[in-house]
């Protein structure tokens, strides 16, 4: 196992305040875990957000992962409702009963705006080839295949030209823009993927034009966000000052 400081650096054992120490294994397949329940949990200029999801937000866990050193608790609006939320919050309160003295801050990370594929004809997934070439559609309604895909951002042949990517799935396909037309592009498979019905869809380098906070966002910020008096909130996919300026 290797020792790697928050600064990317080699060191030999663990660092101290101001500093995070994670072990890997030399071929990266594993990370363990360091002793985070140190008096410097609070000190520590390093801090350790992590996401609430079913497999975490029951009280044992909480408080496992409080020992661990979590400073803060990041509630992904993208999912869940508000009763989920809201019952994971209650979770994490209990938790933090049982640890006098620690704190806990609680980060609300909005959807934001996005870009997402359509559905496919025979639903599941289908098989993209490195090479061939794809139509991204900006008729919502069409149900897709192989050879052509729904995009819902209706604005998507304007914002980008020949020669731009466009990633899907978290970047697991790459597509480079061939051609734009009226109602899609025509794009390059750079790589080989499965890919599933409503992935996300990046525009590297292209301002898209939606905004920052949807009213979806707005709703998850006034009555939940604001009510459960949240310490952080996160605003998704932010492009420039303007996006987070009153």
């Amino acid at each position: 196992m290797s020792y790697h400081g928050f600064s990317g650096r080699m060191v030999q054992g663990y660092a101290v305040l101001g500093q995070a120490a994670i072990a890997i294994s030399d071929d990266m397949s594993k990370i363990s875990s360091w002793d985070g329940s140190a008096a410097d949990s609070l000190q520590r200029k390093t801090k350790l957000i992590c996401t609430m999801g079913p497999s975490c937000w029951d009280v044992d866990t909480l408080v496992k992962m409080i020992d661990q050193g979590l400073n803060v608790a990041r509630f992904n609006f993208s999912h869940g409702d508000f009763e989920a939320h809201s019952n994971t919050l209650k979770n994490l309160k209990e938790a933090l009963k049982q640890r006098p003295g620690r704190e806990v801050a609680v980060l609300l990370d909005t959807k934001g705006p996005e870009i997402r594929s359509g559905f496919f004809a025979a639903g599941g997934k289908v098989q993209l080839q490195a090479g061939q070439d794809l139509i991204l559609t900006t008729d919502y309604n069409f149900k897709g295949d192989a050879n052509k895909i729904a995009c819902s951002y209706p604005k998507l042949p304007q914002s980008v030209k020949p020669g731009s990517t466009i990633l899907m799935a978290d970047g697991t396909v790459s597509l480079q823009v061939l051609e734009c037309f009226e109602d899609g592009v025509k794009t390059r498979v750079m790589n080989n993927a499965s890919i599933g019905e409503r992935k996300n869809m990046n525009l590297p380098g292209v301002k898209v034009d939606l905004p920052c906070i949807s009213e979806k966002d707005k709703n998850d910020i006034l009555n939940f966000g604001i009510p459960q008096g949240v310490n952080f909130i996160a605003a998704s996919f932010v492009q420039d000052g303007d996006d987070v300026r009153g």
